[in-house]
């Protein structure tokens, strides 16, 4: 995607991360976290490499991001294989952005 076509600028950052999913919405406490490396950020959302290969609209929340505070809502807006078989490149966007 062009530079043009996006909201926020995005800055390339390489920064291991870990981010989770809610198994049960109902349940808070019921997470499953997952190991990830951020390779871009704007206020609006990243870029990141994981190990899971999510789909669209996938909910996923993130810890330590920068202007926020506690966990951060996301959601998955692309998804792409990488040539390494056993990881995925996605985008998310960040919700209430």
């Amino acid at each position: 995607m062009s530079q043009e076509q996006r909201r926020f600028p995005r800055t390339a950052l390489n920064e291991e991360t870990i981010y989770f999913l809610q198994l049960d919405k109902r349940d808070s406490n019921e997470r499953i976290y997952s190991p990830a490396t951020i390779l871009d950020v704007s206020k609006g959302g990243l870029g990141m490499q994981v190990g899971i290969p999510h789909e669209i609209d996938d909910e996923l929340w993130l810890e330590g991001i920068e202007g926020f505070t506690g966990a951060q809502a996301a959601r998955v807006k692309w998804v792409k294989n990488t040539k390494n078989e056993e990881l995925y490149s996605i985008g998310v966007a960040f919700e209430g952005v």
